[in-house]
């Protein structure tokens, strides 16, 4: 049967259409090819053409104009990306199985940079004249995965300024006979960490005002060596990740005018993150290059596996398994490159380990 007769036959059964628009979200057949052959009206709603006509035979991710959707030799499913989507994953599964098969999945709006929504995907197959299909049901859960990624943020970003106001305590504590200035030293750093602490808390307030789209950067100008020699010194004696070295590499010495309790947070974020990749007795180095543009780089040793590579700036997605850890990635892009004009990228080898840089405007 070819899509014009599968379409026309499923138009004639009035139960499925009628059960189609009464099912909440966005609901689409797909035949065994996973091409459209009905949809509900929150699909033309919401797809990138409100004409049923040019949506027949379109697969789910080009309907929605997914990112990714054109990156495969055969279009939506057949790109890289594609091996990491949910609903990839849950349509194939279905066909495969003939049981419903329920996933979740990420869809980066091609037509809106930085828009995406997050999806609660159900493959369910049915049998229609002897025809195999697929129904796919796609629920918006956007709001409860914001919800969750607040939270996970919130103590994330806690977390790592208390461990290191615990490891500097801890250290004055076991070292009683420690010289005067270098005691004076760390009580200040503990004075100035516990005041960050109070800055981290107030600075979620920014995160919920990013997420709608409200945040206004407090841009002043300030000397870059400064805030590297405060983030060495935070995250050198983490609790968190004991036994890591943390290098300071070569630093360049310049100004520049943006956020400086954001770029801190992005930086502390890309440092945390390779800390709590590298193994015991591994090192991190951060290092900085000034010329048109100030580049901060974070490395390690270790290789982020490839999979994981395709995902790691997803809200929904997280490396760790542990509530509260594992959700840097996806701030440190919402706020470098919407909100400060940055950019926020990295590389990741066997031979060369995993860097993160953040590259903003001098």
């Amino acid at each position: 049967m070819d899509l014009e007769q599968q379409h026309s036959t499923l138009q004639m059964e009035e139960i499925v259409n009628a059960l189609m628009q009464a099912m909440p979200g966005y609901v689409m057949v797909l035949n065994r090819q996973r091409q459209i052959v009905a949809v509900n009206h929150a699909v033309l709603s919401a797809s990138i053409s409100h004409d049923l006509d040019v949506l027949i035979g379109m697969r789910p991710g080009e309907a929605l104009n997914c990112l990714h959707a054109c990156e495969g030799p055969d279009g939506c499913g057949t790109g890289e990306h594609c091996s990491v989507c949910g609903a990839v994953q849950a349509i194939v599964n279905s066909q495969k199985t003939g049981r419903q098969d329920s996933r979740e999945c990420r869809v980066v709006l091609g037509r809106e940079a930085g828009v995406a929504l997050d999806l609660q995907v159900i493959a369910t197959p049915v049998v229609i004249h002897r025809e195999a299909y697929t129904v796919l049901s796609l629920t918006d859960v956007s709001a409860v995965k914001r919800r969750e990624l607040l939270e996970r943020v919130f103590f994330h970003d806690v977390i790592n300024t208390a461990g290191g106001i615990h490891g500097l305590a801890s250290m004055l504590m076991e070292h009683s006979n420690l010289p005067g200035h270098l005691e004076s030293e760390y009580k200040q750093w503990l004075v100035v960490l516990s005041g960050n602490l109070l800055e981290e808390i107030r600075a979620q307030r920014k995160l919920l005002e990013a997420e709608r789209g409200e945040f206004i950067p407090e841009l002043t100008e300030f000397e870059v060596a400064p805030l590297i020699d405060e983030l060495i010194t935070l995250y050198r004696h983490h609790e968190r990740t004991p036994g890591r070295i943390l290098m300071r590499g070569a630093v360049d010495e310049c100004r520049i005018t943006s956020d400086r309790s954001v770029v801190r947070r992005i930086v502390g974020n890309m440092i945390i993150n390779a800390l709590e990749a590298t193994p015991p007795g591994g090192r991190v180095t951060l290092s900085v290059v000034c010329g048109d543009q100030v580049v901060f780089h974070v490395h390690n040793p270790g290789e982020i596996p490839r999979n994981v590579q395709l995902q790691l700036f997803n809200r929904s997605f997280s490396t760790k398994s542990v509530t509260g850890r594992g959700i840097g990635t996806y701030s440190m892009k919402l706020f470098g490159e919407r909100y400060l004009n940055g950019s926020v990228n990295f590389t990741s080898s066997t031979g060369e380990g995993t860097t993160f840089s953040f590259s903003l405007p001098v």
